[in-house]
């Protein structure tokens, strides 16, 4: 009879669940790599886990996957028919292209995300009984998720947003027993090509387009309103940035305007008085932004210029760069050929000496020797003075272009910013237009009720009488003020800093 006692030690340590550990997958490669003098070839420096590309831990009743990322360069890897019951501690595996988790018992599709590389996924035979956690698998191609507990279709949508899957296997879900789920698979994912690894053909897509046209058709709105949201507000962010360097954001619309009444409570109310100082705030409303949106439009081409301006002195710098090095190659490539020719005279002066040779003509050899030797040093010498020469040149020049960059920069800049100040000033000067005419308007408007003024109650606090009406005028322009000042200095004190950093950077 078969008792535990019976199995071997290493059978017990096989059956009983177990980690991925160092030790397993050195082994694991030593024993699917060459074998012979090949694996003696391929295992005598050690094993490099780092570079590993492909790895098979199959049957082995594994439960935690673990250490796997000590093989970050990892393309393939096959984890089927094991125990494993939770997806974990792949997210360094991120040149991934292939991952088989068939035949273990994984409940739950997570950390998954982060193997954007992923081309093949293979799930076949778990207990998964939801599609998820794969939004950023953009080039998964072929997905095998058969055999598992999916019952509904919502699936189905999912996956129609990844573009690149060619291949899906669901055979064996409960989903896949109701009554025209393949043709709502063939219709609502149509860069399929294959079910089931059996191609699709044009009759069984277009009957299953047909059958679906209405949904396709208010789907197909959906998606194409969705995507011109996201490409909207990718264009918003892109110029947000743009924005941004050049010190201009949110100067484009009304944010100045709404920022200034953001915390003016009594300057709101002021404004709705009555129909003249609603008309008086509307075109505030529109005259205050545009100012906004020509100081935008200056700064945007002021940006412009000056990156320009960097543009042309990249370029000159880079230029005298490049003409100082080719004439020291031309330099260089002289002292070779020179010694080249000096040392070929050399070899055949001394090929001279040959067995007895009169004093007087060894003599003569040394001297023509010694009269190279000089000329080769004279070579060396005039090559490393010329160089230098070249060095001491480029090195003047580019003080030169970096002066002269620097004046330019610092005089662009200066004018730039003076032209600034004067458009925040336009800004104050129509602040202060409009709360003189609010001023007026409401005046006006309570000379109406003679000496006994009988206004609305909630009214009275707020211009009761003339004290209480310039106070609150005078504390609603001050705020109004504050917001201008403060995003004045906000700009002017970026773009300094930056001049102050981009001319020590030059100094450097």
């Amino acid at each position: 009879m078969f008792v535990q006692e019976d199995v071997p030690t290493i059978l017990q340590e096989f059956v009983q669940p177990r980690t991925i550990n160092q030790n397993m997958l050195i082994n694991i490669i030593i024993d699917q790599g060459p074998k012979g003098e090949a694996g003696k070839l391929f295992f005598e420096d050690g094993i490099n886990l780092n570079e590993t590309k492909e790895i098979r831990i199959e049957f082995l009743n594994i439960l935690k996957i673990d250490h796997v990322w000590m093989m970050p360069n990892l393309v393939k890897l096959k984890l089927s028919n094991n125990v494993i019951e939770t997806i974990e501690n792949l997210d360094t595996l991120i040149h991934l292209r292939e991952l088989d988790l068939s035949f273990n018992r994984i409940k739950i599709m997570e950390n998954l995300n982060n193997l954007t590389n992923l081309e093949i996924l293979l799930l076949y035979n778990n207990e998964i009984s939801k599609i998820e956690g794969i939004d950023n698998l953009c080039n998964l191609t072929i997905f095998s998720i058969g055999n598992n507990a999916i019952e509904d279709w919502e699936h189905v949508l999912y996956l129609r947003k990844l573009k690149k899957l060619h291949s899906l296997n669901m055979s064996g879900n409960p989903c896949t027993k109701e009554t025209g789920y393949l043709d709502y698979v063939f219709a609502f994912i149509p860069q399929l090509f294959y079910y089931q690894y059996k191609i699709i053909t044009n009759e069984e897509r277009k009957a299953a387009t047909e059958k679906h046209y209405r949904a396709l058709q208010t789907l197909e709105e959906t998606e194409a309103k969705e995507k011109e949201k996201i490409y909207l507000q990718q264009q918003s962010e892109e110029k947000l940035v743009f924005l941004i360097n050049a010190y201009m954001e949110y100067l484009d619309g009304d944010y100045l305007f709404q920022q200034m009444f953001a915390n003016d409570k009594e300057g709101i109310e002021l404004s709705m008085i009555n129909e003249d100082t609603q008309n008086a705030y509307e075109e505030y409303k529109e005259s205050f932004p545009l100012i906004c949106q020509e100081l935008c439009e200056f700064g945007v081409k002021e940006h412009e210029t000056r990156m320009n301006e960097i543009n042309l002195f990249t370029n000159a710098i880079n230029e005298g760069k490049r003409v100082s090095q080719n004439q020291g190659r031309e330099i260089v490539n002289d002292i070779q050929h020179k010694k080249t020719e000096i040392l070929t005279s050399v070899k055949h002066l001394l090929k001279k000496i040959v067995g007895d040779v009169d004093t007087t003509i060894l003599e003569e050899i040394s001297q023509k020797v010694q009269q190279h030797f000089d000329e080769f040093n004279d070579v060396i010498t005039d090559g490393w003075t010329n160089l230098m020469s070249l060095e001491i040149e480029l090195h003047e020049q580019i003080q030169d272009i970096i002066e002269i960059f620097r004046i330019n920069i610092s005089d662009m800049v200066d004018s730039c910013l003076n032209t600034i100040r004067g458009y925040f000033l336009q800004l104050r000067n129509r602040e202060a237009e409009y709360n003189d005419t609010i001023n007026g308007l409401i005046l006006y408007y309570l000379s109406g009720f003679g000496d006994d003024l009988n206004i609305q109650s909630h009214l009275v606090n707020l211009c009761g009488d003339k004290d209480a009406l310039n106070y609150n005028l005078a504390n609603s322009h001050e705020k109004h003020l504050q917001v201008i000042d403060a995003w004045e200095d906000k700009i002017l004190n970026r773009l300094k800093n930056w001049l102050e950093e981009y001319t020590e950077q030059l100094i450097k």
